[in-house]
Order: structure tokens, then sequence, then C-alpha cells
């Protein structure tokens, strides 16, 4: 059992010592895990003293290099490297994402009994998904049918997939419907062509338990307790107004990274206990407020706020007036 890892990156960004952090949380368990990390011709020409990326080819068994034309973006080279994993292993193998610390022993994995498998986008199925019209509208866009057919969105952050021909037909249907989304539509992301492979394929893709890939802010904590893999989705803290909940997410810690080139002690410590490293964060458990979340119009009423604290204070006292009207003539 290979576990893959596909890294593209630069001095600018904090791929590497994403990736970095997530190996290096893989050996406390397994140290004589096969960990292999594919990688592009550009991001390896950065693995040097002077850039301080040396420790990734100390830590990982194996870093396999793969040639694009200088034309290539990093966001193409990860997609074409990931969506074509088995050209690279010729074994069974358990691909993980980069923003990810694990947190258990992956050994019983071997055991599984698929030849492909992955876990549920946010542990649900797609009726109670937050996000099931954005999938379906990215879907539509896309000519996809894959999650509506599946009635489920397979995150693609971790995929389980054994040395046999289902999986290989999975990953080039998934690299044939990426580059179509890629370069006919121009949608770079991934995981929706992931899940249009997987219908194209026969559905074959089984579902493992939320604590292989363990996600907190999309209904992971049920899974807290047992995770193997936390998958803290580093896109989410892109953002400028982003409450990092988690701590090893936070890229001020991860520049000390950067900046050292090797993983300091106090954050390996919190490595080590990658269950309890949450910051002080608000859990909104109103299920009317969580259905809105990801509404236009709650992001319009947050900008309103930020921008014109006057207006929203206008409008949020006219809303509590009507509220309280409310509940007058309900009592009546």
């Amino acid at each position: 059992m290979k576990y893959v890892y596909v890294l593209t990156s630069t001095p600018n960004d904090l791929y590497y010592e994403q990736c970095l952090m997530s190996v290096a949380s893989l050996r406390l368990y397994m140290p004589d895990a096969d960990v292999i990390v594919l990688t592009d011709n550009r991001t390896a020409a950065s693995f040097t003293e002077e850039q301080k990326r040396t420790e990734l080819g100390k830590t990982a068994s194996q870093i396999i290099v793969i040639d694009f034309d200088e034309s290539i973006g990093n966001a193409e080279r990860s997609r074409l490297i990931k969506t074509s994993i088995p050209d690279y292993v010729n074994d069974d193998f358990l691909y993980i994402d980069c923003d990810t610390i694990i947190a258990g022993d992956l050994s019983p994995i071997e055991n599984c009994p698929y030849e492909t498998a992955g876990v549920l986008d946010g542990h649900v199925m797609l009726d109670e998904h937050i996000h099931k019209k954005y999938f379906l509208q990215r879907d539509k866009a896309l000519g996809f049918h894959g999650t509506e057919k599946a009635g489920c969105n397979i995150n693609g952050g971790i995929i389980f997939a054994r040395n046999c021909a289902c999986s290989r037909e999975l990953f080039k249907k998934w690299n044939e419907a990426w580059k179509f989304s890629a370069y006919q539509k121009h949608d770079l992301h991934d995981q929706s062509a992931l899940n249009e492979a997987n219908w194209q394929t026969g559905l074959k893709m089984q579902l493992l338990s939320g604590e292989w890939n363990c996600q907190p802010s999309h209904g992971g904590l049920a899974f807290l307790k047992d995770a193997k893999i936390i998958h803290y989705y580093s896109s989410e803290f892109s953002g400028k107004n982003y409450v990092p909940y988690y701590k090893l997410a936070d890229k001020s810690l991860q520049n000390r990274i950067k900046e050292s080139g090797t993983i300091p002690d106090e954050i390996m410590q919190m490595i080590r206990e990658p269950k309890f490293q949450f910051n002080k964060v608000h859990i909104i458990n109103d299920s009317r407020i969580v259905s809105i979340m990801q509404s236009p119009l709650t992001f319009t009423l947050a900008d309103i706020k930020s921008k014109l604290p006057a207006l929203f204070n206008i409008m949020e006292n006219i809303m509590a007036f009507f509220r309280s009207l409310g509940k007058k003539i309900r009592r009546k």
C-alpha cells in the first residue's frame, strides 16, 4: 500500500508546508509507510537548501517528478497529476490531500474490501448537503450528471484505490472529465469531474466512514473522536474574513515552518495532538441559519455590516421592530 500526495507549489505559497506537516503527522503513526509525493519539475526545482525546502525529501519515501511544459500553470499541473495517479503508482494506494493532518494509524485501510472508495463531502447525502444547489448548478454548467445520479458528492481529498482495472478506468475517466471541465468550460475544480467519472464508470466508488476524511467545518465533528485523517480545507482560510477554527491551518503557523524549513518543536507537539487544536469559535446549530449560510443574501448582509454599518443598523432596527410586532400578534 502506498500513501500518495500530489504537490505543486512555489516558495510564495504554503502548499509545501502543508504537505510537510501531513507527511510528518503520518510518520508519527507509520514510520515505515511507503509515502510517495508526486510533484512537477518546476516545484521540484525549488527543493533546495536556499529555499529551505529539503525536509520533505527526508520525510517522504520517494518523490516522483513529472515534467511539464513551462506554459502549464501550477493548478493545471496539480489536477493533471492527481487525475493520473495510476500512471505513476503501480500499486494499491490511498491518495491524501496536502491540507490534512493524520490522526491515527492508517494501516487498517489496507484491509478495505472495495476497489475504489471515498468519503461523502460534508458527511451527508446530497439532499441534506448545504451546498446541494451549488453542486447541481456547477454540474449543469459543465454538462455533468454524476452528483445528481449518485445522490451524493464524494469528496476528492481522500481516495482509496486498488491496483486494478476498475480504479484505472475511474482515473482515466476522471482525467478526461477534468480536461473537458478545464479546457472547454474553464473550470479547474476537480471534484465535479471525479463524481462525473464515478457515474460514467457505473457508480462503483464505495463510501468509507467519515473518520477517513473528517471535515470538521463540514459536519465532521461527529467523526473527530475516531478520526484517522483531519481535512481542514486550507482554501477556507484564503478569505480575509475567515476565522481559522483549526490552529494548524493558521497561515502564521505555517509561515513559521516556511521560515525555518523544518517543523518547530512546539508545532510538532500540536501535530501529535491533532484532535485538540481548535480555536475558540461559535458553533451555529440553528438549522434555519445553517441552511442560508451560503446564500448570496447572507454574504450581502455581511458586506453591508462591514462597509455600511449605519445602513445595517437601520435595517437591523427595522427587522427587530417587525419581529417584536409579530411576537405580540402571535401572543394575542
